[in-house]
């Protein structure tokens, strides 16, 4: 048996066909910060174990998963970062964290923990006495350094618990050292160009924590107490090339929800993004996130000098193409010269831009979603993703959807599909039509390119088996 600082459990989700696989950046960055400190880290991650929520897979989760634990005799155990699609899972992982360790030195974090009004899931539902809201990397920091001391984890108020609700957030996102990448080289952004990029080695990365922005499904623009800030030029440019120089990393996938978030100053911006990426000669080739609106005010220099800095994939959210669809998502009117603005980016610069749809709503109905279909196959696309519209606690959405703020807890649990997510249906369109409209959205748009037969297309949300094992 080890004896370690910190025992960190990521959760197992529901892998959907033909999408990738990344050790996730939150429980890095907390890793990093425990290490910086001195303190001993080790890592149980479920999604090693199970790749679904059937009840098989759930059993052989508890049974190996206790067998990982009596190897270690930790100081403090994290269980993160929760979701809510998780839930099954998460009841299985606190009942044999419970099983085998104090309960008093348990804690869980991530997206889930951060939702307001929803720490009666933790208290209530999975039986826990601490939470991390927010930020974890200070709080856990100083919950070890307490539990060293002799003290309880809860001396400190950056620890939540019934008594004691308390949003962490990190000011200075610069000040944190970069993330520990743990099993960089088995990470993969896609399955469906795994074999393409068989020779690459491909690092995640985030340069900025909240949101400006409040759709009303997501979220993370919907939390109280979290402002957006961002890490400075020259920070994230620095993590580029340390990922490049000491990891041998070829690829970046930012996975900020939009990359160059300042619509007014979008341009300079990118210049001065630019010019840091020649001073410290970086190499590697990225990707990023950006919304319509902002795109559409990319100048060509811009569009050009992001080319010749590395940009090889442009990912859009789009989601709607009606003006009625994106009010009730929460989102501007900013279809105009959206597909011009694609076609002149791939004519200038030959970058690969996908966009990101999202299916139902209010009243939409198969006619709706009919043409949302149809405008994407006319937008310039290299690749497009299409999602049902899914309902999250703590979103405007949720709470026009469901009288109580707990109802999400009983739906996952007594639903049939394993995948653990709840599907917005109304009276024109159900869950099952809803799905079956995906895919079809997925065999329309890709009936004429090499990924026509793959997973992705057939069976994007993994319904049809446990497993994806298809290497697409």
């Amino acid at each position: 048996m080890e004896k370690i600082d910190l025992l960190l459990i990521n959760p197992p989700f529901h892998q959907r066909s033909g999408s990738g696989s990344i050790f996730p950046l939150g429980l890095g960055y907390i890793i990093s910060a425990a290490q910086k400190n001195g303190y001993i880290c080790k890592v149980i991650d479920c999604t090693k174990i199970i790749s679904s929520f059937f009840e098989e897979d759930l059993k052989k989760l508890k049974t190996e998963l206790n067998k990982e634990l009596k190897e270690y005799m930790p100081l403090l155990v994290g269980i993160g970062p929760c979701i809510t699609t998780q839930i099954k899972a998460l009841k299985i992982i606190t009942d044999c964290c419970k099983d085998n360790f104090d309960i008093d030195r348990i804690f869980a974090g991530g997206p889930l923990a951060s939702i307001d009004n929803q720490e009666w899931f933790f208290f209530e539902y999975l039986g826990l006495n601490n939470i991390i809201k927010g930020d974890g990397e200070e709080a856990i920091v100083e919950a070890i350094c307490n539990l060293k001391s002799g003290r309880s984890i809860t001396v400190s108020n950056k620890i939540t618990t019934k008594e004691n609700i308390y949003f962490n957030e990190i000011e200075n996102i610069d000040s944190l050292a970069f993330p520990e990448r743990v099993s960089l080289a088995e990470n993969i952004i896609s399955r469906r160009r795994c074999k393409e990029d068989s020779d690459k080695i491909t690092a995640s990365m985030i340069t900025s924590r909240g949101c400006l922005y409040k759709c009303k499904y997501c979220v993370s623009g919907n939390m109280k107490y979290k402002n957006f800030r961002k890490r400075s030029v020259k920070s994230i440019v620095d993590e580029m090339v340390y990922l490049e120089t000491k990891l041998y990393v070829d690829d970046i996938i930012f996975y900020d929800d939009c990359f160059f978030s300042d619509i007014k100053n979008v341009n300079k911006h990118i210049v001065d993004f630019c010019n840091e990426l020649e001073n410290q000669h970086a190499k590697v080739t990225w990707q990023m996130e950006i919304r319509p609106d902002i795109l559409i005010q990319l100048r060509d220099e811009s569009i050009q000098l992001i080319k010749k800095y590395g940009c090889r994939q442009i990912n859009i959210g789009i989601e709607k193409t009606s003006s009625e669809g994106l009010r009730y998502i929460g989102k501007n009117n900013f279809l105009k010269g959206l597909s011009e603005a694609i076609e002149h980016i791939k004519k200038i610069s030959n970058i690969i831009v996908a966009g990101t749809f999202i299916l139902g709503g209010e009243d939409e109905n198969i006619s709706d979603i009919m043409k949302i279909i149809d405008d994407s196959k006319k937008m310039h696309l290299d690749y497009a993703h299409y999602n049902p519209l899914f309902i999250y606690p703590g979103t405007p959405i949720y709470n026009s959807y469901f009288e109580d703020e707990r109802a999400w807890v009983d739906y996952i649990v007594s639903d049939t599909l394993p995948w653990g997510e709840i599907v917005f249906e109304n009276q024109f369109v159900n869950r099952d039509k809803l799905l079956q409209l995906v895919d079809l959205a997925y065999k329309n748009f890709y009936a004429d390119s090499k990924y026509k037969n793959s997973a992705m297309v057939a069976d994007r949300f993994n319904m049809k088996k446990g497993k994806d094992n298809e290497n697409l």
